[in-house]
């Protein structure tokens, strides 16, 4: 029997856990902001839903990084699959805003316990078939960028067909809820059919056959070590997003009233662009280092924020969030790459990847709610595309003037 095409597709499919596991993230964060801006909830209370999910994953990620190995990554995600079933079913029946950040602070910590044995996970088996780690990081970026696009896309649609209650609301979220609970049960299933292929001995590399990874492997041992600038960037970009995420839904109920599955399809743009630019970035090479191409990336984004914080239509929006997808998608990618190019410290920068997500989500959603509140939300988005600006100028600098190798 011949084999060969069964071991090039098996490992893809560990790419399909990232991607559900963050369409349940996206489920969650989006509901419940939804829920509350419907109940007349203010921004920050709004956006304090993202704020307590990234305090709760930003406080678990390090303590995971201690102990997490290749070994028992599989374990870590199963168990985060079985908090996410639980955390979805009890959506359901726990009300009030105090009940939302007790359950979104819940599924900070499932996140936490999928993510970061996750990309551990990865490592290990795109490293047995000798995968490049652009490829890795390319579908990484795909896959859950996918699920962040799928989320609210699913729940908008779900929650526009729920039935009226007393109150004037639907109980349709209820069932965006129930579909996040099952999606966790297949997520779970999954992971213990494919836990299998973290072990074994290093495959011959595929590439000659794999159209994906089919080019010369880039050589970055004499590259500088940005992993430190991947931070920055990426942590600026996690407190943009935030700001479209956490508070555009409040923006849309105070001033513009678009429909929950409008609401679902701008945010599904937003993540589905920001994945094809992921895959795309799988055969990419050296644009990381290279300050013109990450300026291009950095001035679409801007352009994306100050069409969220200032138009005023559906196709403006949708052009808008197109736009800063494409922004997200290498901000992201970077922030990864730098990681885990690193030959000896991959490990560890990983995990402080993770921590950078979760405390600069927690500041965008807390920074993003409080200026809406006092200033409106013109200022929330001309301040985020302010800063990607400067990171811009720092990224530019940096990549122009530094060379060398690795550093111990």
């Amino acid at each position: 029997m011949n084999t060969r095409p069964t071991r090039r597709f098996l490992p893809l499919l560990i790419y399909l856990l990232p991607l559900i596991a963050d369409m349940l993230v996206a489920q969650f964060i989006f509901i419940n902001a939804v829920r509350l801006a419907r109940a007349g909830a203010s921004a920050s209370v709004v956006a304090n839903t993202l704020t307590v999910w990234s305090l709760a994953y930003l406080i678990t990620c390090p303590v995971i990084g201690r102990f997490v190995s290749a070994s028992n990554a599989a374990h870590m995600m199963v168990g985060s699959m079985g908090g996410f079933l639980l955390i979805g079913l009890l959506f359901t029946v726990i009300p009030g805003v105090a009940g939302v950040y007790v359950l979104m602070a819940a599924a900070g910590i499932a996140a936490a316990f999928f993510f970061t044995p996750f990309q551990i996970f990865m490592k290990a088996v795109d490293g047995l078939t000798q995968k490049p780690i652009t490829y890795s990081t390319g579908l990484y970026t795909f896959s859950w960028s996918a699920g962040y696009a799928l989320g609210p896309f699913v729940s908008g649609f779900l929650m526009d067909r729920g039935v009226a209650t007393p109150d004037g609301a639907t109980s349709g979220w209820k069932y965006a809820c129930y579909f996040a609970a099952g999606a966790a049960v297949v997520t779970g299933v999954c992971i213990v059919l494919l836990k299998h292929l973290a072990q074994g001995k290093p495959q011959e590399a595929l590439a000659n056959t794999d159209d994906l990874v089919s080019r010369p492997v880039a050589d970055y041992s004499h590259q500088p070590d940005l992993a430190w600038m991947g931070w920055v960037s990426g942590g600026v970009g996690m407190v943009a997003i935030t700001f479209i995420r956490a508070v555009f839904p409040a923006r849309v109920e105070a001033c513009l009233h678009l429909t929950q599955s409008m609401q679902g399809f701008l945010f599904f743009l937003v993540s589905a662009s920001q994945a094809i630019t992921g895959l795309v970035l799988c055969r990419s090479r050296y644009w990381m280092y290279r300050p013109t191409a990450v300026a291009a990336f950095g001035c679409l984004g801007i352009i994306g924020l100050l069409i969220f914080g200032f138009s005023q239509t559906p196709l403006a929006f949708s052009i808008g969030a197109v736009l800063f997808g494409l922004y997200s998608g290498s901000f992201f990618f970077y922030l990864v790459f730098h990681s885990l190019v690193h030959p000896r410290r991959s490990a560890q920068y990983v995990a402080i990847n993770e921590t950078v997500v979760g405390i600069c989500g927690m500041v965008g959603a807390i920074v993003g709610g409080g200026l809406a509140d006092r200033f409106g939300f013109g200022l929330v988005y001309a301040a985020g595309a302010a800063l990607v600006l400067l990171v811009m100028v720092l990224q530019g600098t940096i990549h122009s003037t530094r060379s060398g190798q690795f550093s111990n």
